[in-house]
């Protein structure tokens, strides 16, 4: 009798039984009961179980799903309850001509995705597969609220005043996006950081807005810790908890867990669907490339900065595990995403920090976009010092928008840089971004505007849903 899968006896009380005129040994079941969580530790080695063995090629890295096989994070369990023990009696048993209800086509997986796995590691594997669900649910938490007013902005100088947010809250934001620099602290001591963040919390505007509208950040290179620092910055795992402290992220959150901040979140329903992607362009970006001393000083009299692309084909922006993430995120259902990086991505080169000085992985963001057919993709983005919209055209299936902001509280000391993909006119007056969306309308409209202090309108574009789909 050939056994299917083969697994040493002496570590399972072995079961024969007959599956779909297949002959397979099962285990004894030893998960634990429904309830209960599994350790840590044996979710870290299921997943190294996982990305090892043969799950990858039905379920994708992270358990999404692909055409061989239904996705592992979604709210369907087409098989059980979800449970523990139910998860592991589907590894354990394998399925015949499966299918979901949304699941197009049939599936098969062999005992244990036919690989030869002990007790312990079928526990692993369990647990891993189990928070696979959990750990989306609590990073895409999907609210039924429909957000149509939304402010967005960078670079806030803590020691001086911010009148700014008086302006903000007039417009009653359901949603406040910080782009980055939301402290410009620039340290790598951790209780100084900390106390930069006091002085942004006792900002009577902004401890009001947390009152009002919701926030969500991410951070720039000056409330990470060292300026224009990215991975070689040995403090950011202690910044990333500092950062997390300051924004309320719960205990349990992924962000906790995970090398970096990025996170996600969807609102509305089907037709009013809005998804926000946060990214992390400081904690798993490798170095960027300096022009000499004479050279800088010359393209700071054309409003340029000291970089220099880094083509290399090791350069990254992105972690890989980022990237993984990212490709789940563009894969979900959703009208409109807003796309929020701390740094220009459409803006061409100028020299100072931007997606340009990675053009390898800007052309994978690009190609991200395109190949996961994610439409209604707008960019958000902060860092420099002045207000600019920029438009990308042929690269995507439909024009790619950029909107930077720039600070929030104090004017641009340097020159406007070049930017061939400009749309309107920069400024370097302090201002912040405003977006209302209206949903009601048959052809949904987006209406995006860098505002000043004075809630004057210094850039503005209406974007409708329409031209944000694949063509």
């Amino acid at each position: 009798m050939r056994y299917i899968p083969r697994m040493p006896r002496n570590r399972y009380s072995a079961r024969v039984l007959r599956l779909c005129g297949v002959p397979i040994v099962l285990a004894a079941l030893a998960a634990p009961a429904g309830g209960a969580a599994p350790d840590p530790a044996a979710m870290e080695r299921g997943a190294a179980i996982y990305r090892g063995g043969t799950c990858p090629v039905c379920h994708h890295w992270e358990g999404q799903g692909n055409r061989r096989g239904p996705d592992l994070t979604d709210d369907e369990w087409l098989h059980g309850d979800g449970s523990l023990a139910a998860v592991r009696t589907a590894i354990e048993t394998g399925f015949r001509h499966g299918a979901g209800r949304r699941f197009r086509g049939k599936y098969e997986m062999w005992p244990l995705g036919g690989m030869e796995l002990d007790e312990s590691d079928v526990d692993a594997l369990t647990a891993y597969v189990w928070s696979l669900h959990r750990r989306r649910r609590a990073a895409d938490t999907l609210t039924r609220e429909v957000v149509s007013r939304i402010a967005f902005g960078s670079g806030a100088d803590q020691d001086r005043s911010q009148p700014v947010w008086d302006t903000v809250l007039a417009l009653r934001p359901q949603l406040t996006l910080m782009l980055g620099n939301s402290v410009l602290a620039g340290t790598v001591d951790m209780r100084e950081l900390r106390l930069q963040y006091d002085k942004l919390a006792a900002k009577p505007g902004f401890s009001e807005l947390r009152r009002q509208s919701r926030l969500m950040a991410t951070w720039n290179d000056l409330d990470f810790g060292r300026e224009d620092g990215g991975a070689d910055f040995d403090k950011r795992a202690e910044s990333q908890q500092v950062f997390l402290d300051f924004w309320n992220e719960p205990p349990g959150s992924p962000r906790r867990q995970q090398q970096g901040i990025y996170t996600s979140q969807r609102f509305g329903p089907p037709g009013r669907r809005l998804q926000v992607i946060l990214l992390d362009t400081r904690y798993g970006r490798g170095p960027i490339w300096q022009v000499s001393p004479d050279e800088a000083r010359r393209r700071q009299l054309l409003g340029m900065g000291p970089y220099l692309p880094n083509d290399h084909e090791r350069a990254r922006m992105l972690s890989e595990e980022q990237w993984r993430w990212l490709d789940q995120q563009l894969r979900q259902p959703a009208d409109l995403r807003l796309i929020a990086t701390s740094i220009p991505f459409v803006m061409e080169f100028t020299g100072w920090e931007s997606w340009a000085n990675m053009p390898n992985e800007r052309q994978r963001l690009i190609e991200l976009i395109r190949d996961t057919g994610a439409a209604g993709v707008l960019l958000l983005s902060g860092d420099t010092p002045w207000a600019d919209v920029s438009r990308l055209e042929g690269e995507v299936p439909y024009p790619l928008w950029d909107f930077n902001s720039g600070s929030l509280n104090r004017r641009g000391m340097v020159g406007i840089g070049p930017n061939r993909h400009r749309v309107g006119t920069p400024t370097a007056e302090p201002n912040f971004g405003y977006m209302e969306i209206d949903w009601t309308a048959a052809d949904p409209t987006i209406r995006i505007e860098l505002r000043s202090i004075a809630n004057r309108s210094l850039l503005r574009q209406i974007v409708r849903l329409s031209e944000l789909q694949p063509k």
